[in-house]
């Protein structure tokens, strides 16, 4: 849009006088409308990764490409549509969109995050005129490449991530381009299931469209407009308000990778973190180079992760819009692993993301410890496997995502079994994964002792164990934080949680160690996948004696290590614990 049309939008909603309920009333009506469409988007789409899963995010921008309004399942999308909409933008000025329009955009260095991530957009109109933006971004389980799923930590280059699809129009005044779907069913693993998905996504943008309609033939469109402007201008405020609360200052932190995906060595991640009454600056300087293989980070995934670690310690109550962004300032350096040159390998950017989000934490603990926690599992350990459907027979591509435990904080224990900071993806059902694929979950378990031991415990890593049943599979896994000296860090005198492993056992017995890796795999041989648990705070001796009771009674820690790590404050206590288990057993 010019910046004439955008200084006129301006002008428009600061001359409409909106009373306080009304701003409340739309704002709320326009939040839900964006969990709406998420709803539709969940119900709607085929493959487990969308449906089952939840990877996927919708939101609603107003005419000008600022988020107003998003339906948080992913805290990785934070900052990725407005990214990939601003692109859309430079393509496809908002001047030219008619009703039934819909738009399309996947490529990392056009506002994308990689290629599995499909932006679709669509015009909502009050009238003639053009009242917002509707916006999914969802994960495909396979947009092509050289590996199942897309995914790949050994790529070297984006060419074999897949079908790379810059800014296209993909309906034009509600008719879909056919020719579009063709390239894409023509160049993916799962043409059915593809389709069905972008269809859900568009279903999605048509149902917020009609939100936004409404809204704008109840309240008016000046109204609408304004209180567009007027959340923004609020969200701001309050993270500005919460900043001139905490102390001046500057922190430093260093994060690694176990390696580059490539072989090479760790790979480092520098972050400063300035804070000057109510700017905050995040800079990356001093990070390495980008890397060999497929774990770089573009610009709009690495201002993600730091949107989400600068809001949860700040003010994680703020209304999620445009507004956030505006006291937050980012330095990426071009030509490292946060800001890659093209055409560097971004498919697994996601075990960067989490670091980066982590190292950015771990510097505000130094400055706001009350307002942090200990490390937490930020591994992200994955499988992707070439399968079959048990009846159908078709080709299938199975993706697991496996989180781990959170790190403990001032005022309480680290969550067990969840996928932390910008993730929050479920984890696949047993009996999903039984009647989607030749893969059997054979079982799913928290992992005693993970969690590092303090006053406050870390949460607990997973163990899951999958079985290949009937036919041999090809596929890869990886995982982060294998390398103990990476583990999740422990904080204020906290112990660090356990590293991650991933093994693929063979049917006679054999054991192979796999941390990232592509293996073949027959009938009986089972992958075996344990997470990190987070890590502890505080002084182990300082653990209430119950509440160590209670974590061996509930099998969260061995007896073994309870008398080792908390034998004094058991011995203070004057209670046996093995007798204080068969008591309560009882």
């Amino acid at each position: 849009m010019s910046q004439q049309s955008q200084l006129l939008i301006e002008k428009t909603s600061e001359e409409q006088v909106v009373d306080a309920i009304t701003l409340e009333v739309v704002y709320s009506s326009l939040l839900a409308a964006a969990d709406e469409m998420s709803g539709v988007l969940g119900r709607s789409a085929y493959s487990p990764i969308i449906r089952e899963m939840i990877d996927y995010s919708c939101g609603i921008f107003d005419p000008v490409g600022n988020l107003i309004a998003q339906a948080e399942n992913i805290p990785a999308h934070l900052g990725s549509m407005g990214s990939a909409l601003r692109e859309l933008f430079r393509d496809f000025p908002p001047a030219s969109y008619k009703p039934g329009d819909a738009f399309l955009v996947n490529d990392p260095y056009r506002g994308g995050q990689h290629t599995p991530d499909l932006h679709v957009f669509t015009p909502a109109f009050h009238g003639d005129r053009l009242v917002g933006i509707c916006g999914t971004i969802a994960h495909h389980a396979d947009m092509g490449g050289k590996n199942p799923g897309t995914e790949g930590f050994d790529n070297q280059s984006i060419f074999e991530e897949g079908l790379r699809i810059p800014p296209v129009q993909l309906a034009d005044s509600g008719k879909i381009n056919l020719a579009i779907m063709t390239i894409i069913a023509g160049n993916v693993r799962e043409p059915n299931a593809t389709m069905g998905d972008l269809r859900a996504q568009i279903a999605s943008c048509r149902f917020g469209e009609g939100r936004l309609t409404e809204l704008a033939n109840r309240y008016g469109f000046d109204t609408l407009l304004a209180v567009m402007k007027r959340s923004m201008d609020y969200s701001a405020l309050r993270m500005q308000t919460e900043l001139v609360k905490m102390k001046d200052a500057e922190s430093s932190a260093i994060g690694w990778l176990d390696d580059d995906g490539a072989g090479g060595d760790p790979v480092k991640i520098c972050v400063k973190v300035t804070k000057n009454d109510q700017k905050i600056t995040v800079d990356f300087t001093g990070t390495d180079p980008q890397m060999a293989g497929g774990m770089n980070v573009p610009p709009a995934a690495a201002t993600s992760a730091v949107l989400y670690a600068i809001k949860s310690v700040v003010d994680p109550e703020t209304p999620q819009n445009q507004g956030c962004f505006r006291p937050i300032e980012v330095v990426l350096p071009k030509g490292s692993a946060v800001n890659p040159h093209f055409p560097a390998a971004v498919s697994l950017r996601h075990l960067a993301v989490q670091r980066i989000a982590d190292t950015i934490l771990r510097a505000l603990a130094n400055l706001y410890p009350d307002r942090t926690a200990a490390g937490t599992f930020v591994g992200f350990s994955s499988l992707a496997i070439d399968s079959w459907h048990p009846v159908h027979e078709n080709p299938r591509v199975i993706q697991d995502d496996l989180g781990g435990g959170m790190g403990a904080h001032p005022n309480g224990d680290g969550i067990d079994a969840v996928d932390t900071h910008c993730g929050n993806v479920a984890i696949l059902p047993a009996e999903v994964s039984e009647l989607s694929y030749l893969i059997r979950v054979r079982s799913t378990e928290l992992i005693p002792d993970s969690g590092g031991p303090g006053k406050w415990r870390g949460g607990l890593g997973i163990r899951r164990e999958y079985e290949i049943v009937e036919r041999s599979h090809s596929g890869l896994v990886y995982t982060e934080q294998s390398n103990p000296d990476f583990a999740p860090w422990g904080m204020n005198g906290g112990g660090s949680g356990s590293p991650a492993s991933i093994k693929l056992v063979r049917q006679g017995g054999e054991e192979i160690e796999m941390g990232k890796s592509y293996f073949e795999a027959q009938p009986g041989d089972r992958i075996i996948i344990e997470t990190s648990g987070g890590g502890g705070y505080g002084d182990p001796k300082t653990r209430e004696p119950q509440l160590i009771y209670q974590d061996v009674l509930e099998g969260k820690i061995s007896v073994d290590a309870a008398e080792n790590i908390y034998g004094a404050v058991i011995q203070d206590s004057q209670v046996d614990v093995e007798a204080t288990i068969l008591k309560r057993s009882k």
